[in-house]
């Protein structure tokens, strides 16, 4: 009868260890399927769920970049994400921006009379080129102008700890060359995308 009872405890223990990992497991899938349900429409884009067009600049990296900022999906205005939201994105490195910067030609888009500046244009040695568009940096919903200053600003990886996160910020031409650096601002902020390729 011990034999038995043994053999019942045994059985009952297995199965009560099988149940519990079918459940968790359950619970698991539950979760990721949730995750990835409350993703949709909360980001604005990733290279697999979106058409972006990337071209080749000829950088010695064969890093890829989109054309532009990342739009909202009417298209008619860029779209502004905070750093959380951006950094689910391939959105480039600081040493990719250094790359950009030092390998493309690049100029000003300005109004005739030079007052207003619209962005710049960064052509590669394969005669592609993309368009980095004159853009601020939003505290909620409100844009942060500086007159008489252009800036552009976009958010690149950031992997330390903390809430202030790495943007790059152009300011200008000064004595013929495009000033541009690195900037530490506040993650719930929100900026421009820009996605790369590094495929």
């Amino acid at each position: 009868m011990e034999n038995l009872s043994e053999r019942a405890a045994n059985y009952a223990a297995e199965k009560t260890n099988e149940l519990q990992v079918k459940a968790i497991a359950q619970a698991y899938a539950d979760g990721y399927r949730d995750g990835l349900k409350n993703r949709d429409g909360e980001y604005a884009c990733s290279i697999s769920d979106c058409d972006i067009k990337f071209v080749d600049l000829g950088l010695p990296s064969r890093t890829k970049w989109a054309i532009g900022f990342l739009e909202e999906e009417n298209g008619k205005a860029k779209d502004y994400q905070p750093y959380a939201k951006a950094a689910a994105m391939e959105i480039p490195t600081k040493a990719q921006v250094e790359e950009l910067m030092n390998y493309c030609n690049l100029r000003e888009n300005r109004s005739s009379g030079g007052q207003i500046f619209y962005g710049i244009y960064c052509l590669g040695i394969t005669g592609s080129e993309i368009y980095l568009d004159g853009a601020n940096y939003k505290i909620g919903d409100e844009s942060q102008y500086t007159w008489g200053k252009f800036q552009i600003f976009f958010w690149i990886r950031d992997d330390e700890d903390g809430n202030q996160k790495n943007a790059v910020h152009i300011t200008g031409i000064e004595n013929g060359k495009i000033e541009m650096e690195i900037v530490k601002l506040f993650s719930g902020y929100k900026l421009p995308v820009m996605i790369v390729n590094n495929k």
